[in-house]
């Protein structure tokens, strides 16, 4: 553990809600109840809340050991009579701010934000392409039922203004440098709970499910966001709600691929398709429609589906990441694929290939390409010889 880190960021007494002059026995009961408070087995995977663990317990470490406490004491004094090195570039401003903190405007607010929520919301390409709503359901921080989110136990005396801080959120070391840091016993609120929800330890949120409506507008692209305001975490003391986040992932399509307001896909004809021509089903995100493929078409044709690609991108405008909203909609692109029979096991279709060829043999204009390069390939090595 690197202290001297610590001791340049942080005030072991404002971490643990205590006077300079507290004892042992008052710096011990602190610790006790903070730990109690803010073990991670009560909030698990909140990070906030494992980070304020670490830094009660490296508090407690040096302030509970009589020699550490000392030596913190004094390295504090002498922090607060002398401007380090290397801090160049401070201003003045920034220098006093620390110091007077109030007179510049650094007086915390009470209020806290809730922190956002996110979800990762899978849909697929027609839902992507068209838009569509889904409802969605996951366990996360909520009001607390029981005080309705104020954190105050039914009955109980409101929040009242921190004694250790003076409602500021913070507390100033000693020396006239000295810096400021948050109060640890009002979370850097500057405001305490006297009767707390039992429920929620007085913080005014519990885990539980919750329900949500997620509208995808037309276009919606893989790894777009939206954004529900104030659907995250409830702030406290009359904090606003955080948001909730939706990341949205789009799940392959099994024969469509989106390229910008363009969808591609593959058509598979066989070779009397291709020759005669026919009607064909091609799948499309608004259904299954039937192209009418024209006789004599060629291994990579592509054919094109007017107004059934993606929303054209417009001028950018909305609230979703990369989802520019404009008006009509691209077209999708049916690459023509002539797929050769394959002959293992299938003796009646080498036979129908057998006489197909034969036929196309003896009438010329079925295959003029291929005739003429074969006829001019005979010639060349006719004169050779």
């Amino acid at each position: 553990m690197n202290h001297d880190r610590a001791m340049a960021t942080d005030d072991y007494y404002a971490v643990l809600g205590v006077d300079r002059r507290a004892g042992p026995d008052e710096i011990k009961k602190a610790f006790r109840s903070l730990t109690k408070q803010w073990h991670p087995d009560r909030h698990p995977d909140d990070l906030e809340v494992a980070e304020r663990y670490r830094r009660i317990n490296e508090a407690y470490n040096t302030l509970g050991d009589a020699a550490a406490r000392a030596r913190y004491d004094m390295t504090q004094r002498l922090e607060g009579i002398e401007l380090r090195r290397g801090s160049g570039g401070q201003g003045a401003r920034d220098l006093l701010g620390q110091v007077f903190g109030d007179v510049f405007g650094t007086r915390r607010e009470r209020r806290r934000r809730g922190r956002d929520l996110r979800y990762t919301l899978t849909v697929s390409l027609p839902d992507a392409v068209r838009g569509s709503s889904h409802d969605i359901e996951f366990e996360a921080p909520g009001p607390c039922d029981a005080c309705r989110g104020t954190g105050t136990r039914p009955g109980g005396q409101p929040p009242q203004t921190c004694s250790l801080c003076g409602g500021k959120g913070e507390v100033k070391g000693e020396g006239l440098l000295a810096r400021r840091s948050p109060c640890g016993r009002c979370s850097g609120l500057g405001l305490v709970q006297p009767d707390p929800c039992q429920a929620c330890r007085g913080r005014g949120t519990r885990r539980h499910l919750r329900a949500f409506v997620v509208n995808l507008p037309p276009g919606t692209e893989a790894g777009a966001e939206r954004v529900l305001t104030g659907e995250g975490e409830p702030g406290r003391f009359g904090g606003t709600a955080g948001d909730l986040r939706v990341t949205v992932n789009v799940t392959p399509h099994p024969w469509l691929r989106r390229e910008g307001d363009e969808l591609l896909c593959e058509l598979w004809l066989s070779v009397s398709e291709a020759a005669a021509g026919a009607k064909v089903p091609v799948p499309t995100v608004d259904g299954m429609v039937h192209v009418d493929v024209p006789p004599g078409v060629r291994s990579g044709t592509k054919l094109r589906l007017r107004g059934k690609g993606a929303p054209k991108r417009g001028n950018g405008r909305g609230n979703e990441r990369g989802n520019g909203r404009g008006s009509g909609r691209g077209d999708q692109l049916v690459t023509v694929v002539v797929e050769t029979p394959v002959l293992g096991g299938a003796p009646h279709v080498a036979e129908a290939l057998r006489r197909l060829e034969e036929a196309c043999a003896v009438a010329p204009g079925s295959l003029p390409r291929r005739h003429a390069q074969r006829a001019a390939f005979e010639g060349e090595r006719s004169s050779e010889s």
